[in-house]
C-alpha cells in the first residue's frame, strides 16, 4: 500500500510538470521578450507551440507504451522534456525557444498520458476516480504557487532560472519513476510489425466505437476547455476590464485555483453516497447554471464579487468532472489502455484549441464572448452527461458492485 502511495504521488508530480511548465515562466515574459529583442505577443506563442507539442505527443506515448511497456515511454519523454528544459535555459533565440518548448511538451505529455494508463492498469473504475481525485489535489497546488515561484526566480536569478527548475524537477521524477514504479502493462505484444499494425487498428476501432468513451471523453474535454478558456481570459477580466493590481489578480486567481483542490477532496467522498454517472451528470448541471448566471451578472455589471463566486462554482463543477471522465472513459479496455488515453487527451486540447479559436474570433473588448462560450460548451456537456447517466442506469447492477471495492 505505501509502494501504491509512492506510484500515485510520482504520477502527480507528472502532471504538475506540466502546470509548472505553463505558469512558471509567465512573469517573465516582458524581460524574456527584451532578452529576445522581440515582444510579448512572439514570447507568447511559446505557449501556444507547447500545447501543439502537447497535443501530438499524446497521440505517439499512448500507443507505444501499450507495445512497448509503461516505463521506457516514461523514460524517453522525460528525457526529452529535460533536454528541452536545458537548451532553453542557454538559449536567447525565438525560434529556439519555439523548437524547445514543442520538443519540452512533445515529451512531457508523456507522463500524463502514461500516468493515466497506469492508474487504470493498477485499480478498478470507482477506486480510480478516488486516485485521480487524489492526483488533483496534488497537481492543483501548481497553478496557485507557480507564478509566485517564478516571480521569486526571475528576481534572484533571472528568466531561465525558471527552467532550470524544470530541468532538476525533470531530473528528480525521472529517477523516481526509475526507483518506484512498477511496470504495469503485462499485456506487450511481440515484435511483430504486422501484428502490431494489426493491433493499434482494432484498438482505435474498439476505442473510438466505445459509447462510455466518446460520451465521457466530450465532457471531459468540453471541461477541460472551459477551464483553460477561463485561465487566458481571467487577466484580461480582472485587470483590465475590473481594474486590479497584479497582487490582487494573483489572489483572485490563487482563490480560483483552491476550488478545483477543493473538488478533488470532495468527489471521492461524494461517490460513496451517490454513482459516478450521477454526480457526473449533476456536475454538468451545476456547471451550466452558473455559466448561464454569470451572463447575467456580467451584462448587468452587477457586482465583481458575484463574478468571481460562479467563476469559483464552475472551477468546482470543473474540478469534479475530471476525475470521473477519466475513469469512465479508460476503465472499459481491458487491452489498448495507453492509446485511449491518447486519445482522450489530445481529444482535450483540440476541443480547447477549437473553442480558443472560436473565441477569438469574436468581438474583443468585453467579457460577455467568454461566458457566453463557456455556457454554450456546458450545455453540450449537459447532454453528453445525461447519455451517460442514462446508458449508466440501465447497468445498475454492473455499477452497483463497484461500489464493494
Amino acid at each position: 500500500m505505501k509502494k501504491l502511495n509512492i506510484v500515485v504521488f510520482i504520477l502527480a508530480l507528472l502532471n504538475t510538470l506540466e502546470s509548472l511548465s505553463i505558469d512558471l515562466y509567465l512573469p517573465a515574459f516582458p524581460s524574456m521578450a527584451d532578452i529576445f529583442k522581440t515582444d510579448i505577443g512572439h514570447i507568447q506563442i511559446s505557449i501556444s507551440v507547447f500545447f501543439a507539442g502537447f497535443a501530438f505527443g499524446q497521440l505517439l506515448w499512448g500507443p507505444l507504451s501499450d507495445k512497448k511497456g509503461r516505463k521506457p515511454m516514461l523514460y524517453c519523454g522525460l528525457l526529452l522534456f529535460i533536454i528541452g528544459a536545458t537548451a532553453i535555459y542557454f538559449t536567447s533565440d525565438i525560434y529556439v525557444l519555439w523548437a524547445m518548448r514543442f520538443l519540452q511538451a512533445f515529451g512531457g505529455s508523456a507522463g500524463i498520458v502514461i500516468g493515466r494508463a497506469i492508474i487504470i492498469d493498477l485499480y478498478d473504475k470507482q477506486k480510480s476516480v478516488t486516485i485521480f481525485s487524489q492526483q488533483s489535489q496534488i497537481s492543483g497546488i501548481a497553478p496557485i504557487v507557480a507564478p509566485l515561484l517564478g516571480s521569486v526566480f526571475l528576481k534572484f536569478w533571472g528568466w531561465n532560472s525558471s527552467f532550470a527548475f524544470l530541468c532538476i524537477m525533470g531530473l528528480i521524477t525521472l529517477f523516481m519513476v526509475y526507483k518506484y514504479v512498477p511496470e504495469t502493462n503485462t499485456r506487450i505484444s511481440q515484435p511483430d510489425i504486422h501484428q502490431d499494425e494489426k493491433g493499434v487498428k482494432d484498438q482505435l476501432k474498439m476505442i473510438i466505437s466505445n459509447r462510455d468513451f466518446i460520451n465521457s471523453t466530450m465532457v471531459g474535454s468540453i471541461a477541460f476547455a472551459s477551464l483553460i478558456i477561463y485561465i487566458s481570459n481571467a487577466p484580461f477580466l480582472f485587470m483590465e476590464l475590473h481594474g486590479f493590481s497584479s497582487g490582487v489578480f494573483s489572489f483572485i486567481f490563487a482563490f480560483n485555483s483552491l476550488a478545483l483542490i477543493t473538488a478533488a477532496y470532495i468527489t471521492p467522498r461524494l461517490i460513496r453516497r451517490i454513482s459516478n454517472s450521477a454526480l457526473l451528470f449533476i456536475a454538468t448541471m451545476v456547471l451550466l447554471v452558473v455559466c448561464a448566471l454569470h451572463i447575467l451578472i456580467a451584462a448587468e455589471n452587477l457586482s465583481v464579487a458575484l463574478e468571481i463566486a460562479m467563476l469559483y462554482l464552475s472551477l468546482l463543477a470543473i474540478g469534479i468532472l475530471f476525475p470521473i471522465t477519466s475513469a469512465h472513459a479508460l476503465s472499459p479496455f481491458k487491452e489498448g489502455r495507453g492509446t485511449a488515453a491518447a486519445l482522450l487527451g489530445f481529444m482535450q486540447l483540440m476541443v480547447t484549441f477549437l473553442m480558443s479559436g472560436l473565441l477569438g474570433l469574436l468581438e474583443a473588448g468585453s467579457i460577455m464572448p467568454m461566458v457566453v462560450t463557456r455556457t454554450g460548451m456546458a450545455a453540450m456537456a449537459v447532454w453528453f452527461g445525461y447519455r451517460i447517466f442514462k446508458s449508466q442506469k440501465t447497468t445498475v447492477p454492473a455499477e452497483a458492485s463497484l461500489e464493494d471495492f
